[in-house]
């Protein structure tokens, strides 16, 4: 039976969707084995073995890399299932304080790169010693990303405007705006990355193929660093050609634009669905639900979005999803060391928002948790939450353990 909570908040969205232009949007397909309708099985299938193509050096694997391909990565969340998962794979970001206490990249960047072609020294090896400062990021998810992509760039602002009124300014996500490769001259909200530090899945594909695989592009068309190092790959630059942006980072973006969203995991008995309703209920009770949204919709079909790159199409248009994140960054305690390039002083120490949804996934895969992949459970995770989160974690531990194991069971259910 649903309860009258679920009720309640289903009756709100129906009436507040009602007031709208665009009257009550549709559920996101959700599925780990099929798309969201917005290609053709055959556009699908040819962005699918884009996505899974391991690269050589004749076709400009780059000298230093992470990984040949994107599924090299982005693992499939399940034995049937279609690639573009997370996975415990990790990138290591480094660098070092200065005179000011102030971060200061490795030569080349933080990104240092773990693999090298034939006999060439991996980046990572010959880092230097000096370079102190270090994190490691494990690989987020992709399902669902083109729902994320479509969602205006004001509702996430007015959702960190909304966090500071319902937490009296304690919590307020930062809105990181940032380059649209795209659309030269543009910036949108960032929400894709640890540092959210891409607005569009097309900024995105360009900036991963150049460097975790060491591809270019016309987006991105100058060949990775050896620690700040020039290196020549010998293949011409930009080595993705085909198309206005490159073909394959095309068919990258294609591939993760069709992703459905990732699928609840709910049991089938009656006992079971309560107490995950039970959980759901604590999971709002103590806080969480500020920054871990279980709902967001995207922008009416034909909307432009991107700097006015992308216009929304229908198979992504007003589509209710339930990401359980907000694609802010935010200082819970549990952020990195490294302060990447762009990004302003104050966001020093924040992460994005984790989405939880496809954690069942996760869990049952054995895959770490937290940005570094640093904890192994959800109590871990959840316990190690200070700063703008303390409150929240210290309400989680005063949970009793029936509250406690109903909030676990809610969220191995996403």
């Amino acid at each position: 039976m649903i309860s009258k909570l679920f009720k309640l908040v289903a009756v709100l969205a129906i009436v507040l969707m009602a007031l709208s232009a665009d009257g009550c949007p549709q559920e996101a397909p959700q599925s780990f084995v099929s798309q969201n309708g917005l290609l053709s099985q055959k556009q699908f299938d040819a962005a699918q073995e884009a996505f899974e193509e391991v690269e050589t050096p004749q076709r400009g694997l780059g000298v230093h890399f992470n990984e040949s391909s994107c599924l090299g990565c982005h693992a499939r969340p399940s034995d049937r299932g279609l690639p573009g998962g997370s996975s415990p794979v990790t990138e290591l970001r480094a660098g070092h304080l200065g005179g000011a206490n102030e971060f200061i990249p490795a030569p080349g960047g933080t990104l240092i790169t773990a693999k090298a072609v034939g006999e060439a020294i991996p980046e990572i090896k010959a880092l230097p010693d000096s370079e102190n400062v270090r994190d490691r990021f494990i690989t987020p998810s992709l399902l669902g990303a083109g729902f994320v992509e479509c969602v205006a760039d004001e509702t996430l602002r007015r959702i960190a405007r909304e966090q500071a009124t319902q937490s009296g300014g304690r919590i307020r996500g930062l809105v990181r705006e940032v380059p649209i490769l795209e659309a030269p001259e543009k910036t949108g909200v960032g929400r894709f990355g640890w540092a959210a530090q891409h607005a569009s899945l097309l900024s995105f594909s360009a900036d991963a193929y150049r460097n975790e695989i060491g591809i270019t592009s016309p987006l991105e068309p100058k060949d990775n660093t050896f620690l700040g190092q020039p290196v020549d790959d010998g293949v011409a630059d930009p080595e993705d050609t085909g198309g206005k942006f490159g073909k394959d980072v095309e068919l990258f973006t294609d591939f993760m634009r069709a992703l459905s969203a990732p699928p609840r995991l709910l049991p089938t008995g009656q006992k079971e669905r309560e107490e995950i309703e039970g959980g759901f209920k604590v999971f709002n009770s103590i806080g969480c639900s500020v920054c871990h949204l279980p709902e967001l919709v995207t922008a009416k079909t034909g909307s432009l979005v991107n700097g006015g790159a992308f216009r929304v199409p229908k198979a992504l248009g007003n589509k209710r999803f339930h990401p359980y994140g907000d694609f802010l960054l935010h200082d819970v305690g549990t952020g990195p060391n490294i302060l990447r390039e762009g990004m302003p002083p104050e966001a020093g120490k924040k992460v994005r928002t984790a989405a939880l949804w496809g954690m069942g996934a996760r869990i049952a895969n054995g895959d770490p948790l937290l940005h570094d992949g640093s904890a192994r459970t959800l109590e871990e995770a959840v316990q190690r939450h200070k700063n703008s989160a303390a409150q929240e974690a210290e309400k989680f531990q005063r949970l009793s353990e029936r509250e406690r194991t109903r909030l676990l069971k809610f969220l191995r259910s996403l």
